[in-house]
């Protein structure tokens, strides 16, 4: 069992609790080139990882000088529910240390309240949480800025120095470490040395792992 070294936990979404990104990017990246923003899997997943949608879109038009058609946003949530449902898995490991962890828990994520709902319902998760989760759309800035996690911790009851904070991307952590939070940097798909240089005070590989190190 974990000890009482923390307060809170706080857990970001996508990639961290459930194995969403490869199939979001995949139908991001499709979409683009669809649009005539032609772009691959690999750059969007090594430009977007941990971004805001908002800021995603911003850097692509702003790239391609042009502006994205009215319903794109829609039509990408529209292409992704099919996927989502049929492949989304949660994190491996991920179900067995939530059980685990007996301290308060929540989410904090750069995606909107739909689709943190939806893909925590979708993979059994959602329960785990009580209703404790906060979306970059609760504040006015998206990571990397801290708003979100400080956001969670007031809502948590928390101070910011009592939260640990799990993340997989770079613009996460950076987030987490400039709201005053402990980071875990989860990196089973990431890069150890950009997590731990964003801020994160452990890099690990495997979620089974998170319980002893908390």
């Amino acid at each position: 069992m974990v000890k009482n070294r923390f307060k809170i936990v706080i857990f970001d979404c996508d990639g961290v609790l459930v194995d969403s990104e490869p199939i979001i990017n995949r139908i991001f990246a499709e979409t683009l080139t669809e649009a005539g923003f032609p772009i691959t899997y690999a750059e969007v997943t090594q430009k977007f990882i941990g971004k805001s949608l908002k800021t995603c879109l911003e850097i692509i038009e702003a790239s391609y000088k042009k502006p994205l058609p009215k319903n794109f946003v829609e039509l990408c949530k529209e292409r992704e529910i099919a996927p989502l449902q049929q492949e989304l898995q949660p994190v491996s490991g991920i179900t067995e240390i939530l059980e685990q962890i007996t301290l308060p828990k929540c989410v904090a994520s750069n995606s909107s309240h739909r689709h943190i709902q939806m893909v925590l319902k979708l993979t059994g998760l959602l329960d785990k949480f009580d209703g404790k989760l906060y979306s970059a759309n609760d504040v006015s800035r998206p990571k990397p800025f801290p708003d979100v996690y400080l956001y969670a911790a007031e809502q948590m009851n928390s101070n910011p120095e009592d939260c640990a904070v799990i993340e997989d991307s770079v613009t996460g952590v950076q987030a987490a470490y400039a709201a005053g939070m402990t980071v875990f940097g989860y990196a089973h798909q990431s890069d150890r040395t950009a997590l731990a240089e964003a801020g994160a005070k452990i890099v690990f590989n495997d979620m089974r792992q998170l319980a002893k190190l908390l």
